[in-house]
């Protein structure tokens, strides 16, 4: 004996169907190299940058208000012969950054100072921390907290790093207005 469906049955089979398919079709759409999960993320404070096998990480600049701070960074070897890390230089500021029309124009990176370098080995395979764990650290004057300096890292093989570089207070965070700052600089 033949089974028949009454025909409500049969459209809802029919619609389930069509929602089934249409889920799978838009959820594909998502599913490319465009997705948002195919995007670099970089959840760290810090500038990244990589040249050949050398990645600099989370490069950034802790200071106080005066503008006094220390070199933080992990620089990477990923090649199979070992490179030096052999100077760190602050690039001096180029003018007024180019800004769209009728936008105010942007403050260029500050110019600091930096001190306490010296050639530091970057073995095959390994990571290099800054400020390093022995030996003083890589010293900046004149990056105060809220500021963005370019600093060019040099190497003996690798070619030169230049990254814009934050400047952070030396808690990690980046500065708000004080409370005795002029109204128009709270934003």
């Amino acid at each position: 004996m033949p089974i028949t469906l009454p025909p409500s049955a049969v459209r809802r089979a029919g619609a389930a169907g069509a929602a089934v398919t249409l889920s799978l079709a838009l959820a594909a759409c998502g599913a490319n190299f465009n997705a948002q999960t195919m995007k670099p993320y970089q959840p760290a404070e810090g500038t990244n940058a990589t040249s050949g096998s050398i990645a600099v990480r989370n490069l950034l600049v802790l200071a106080s208000e005066d503008g006094t701070g220390e070199l933080h960074a992990a620089v990477i070897n990923t090649g199979r012969t070992d490179d030096t890390l052999v100077g760190v230089a602050s690039e001096p500021a180029a003018g007024a950054p180019q800004t769209e029309e009728g936008a105010e124009p942007a403050a260029p990176p500050a110019t600091v100072a930096v001190g306490n370098v010296r050639p530091m080995t970057l073995a095959s395979g390994a990571s290099l921390t800054l400020p390093p764990t022995g030996g003083k650290p890589f010293t900046v004057t004149g990056g105060k907290p809220g500021a963005m300096v370019t600093l060019t890292l040099s190497f003996a093989k690798a070619a030169p790093i230049t990254a814009h570089v934050p400047v952070l207070t030396t808690d990690h965070f980046s500065p708000t207005p004080r409370d005795d700052a002029p109204e128009e600089s709270h934003g």
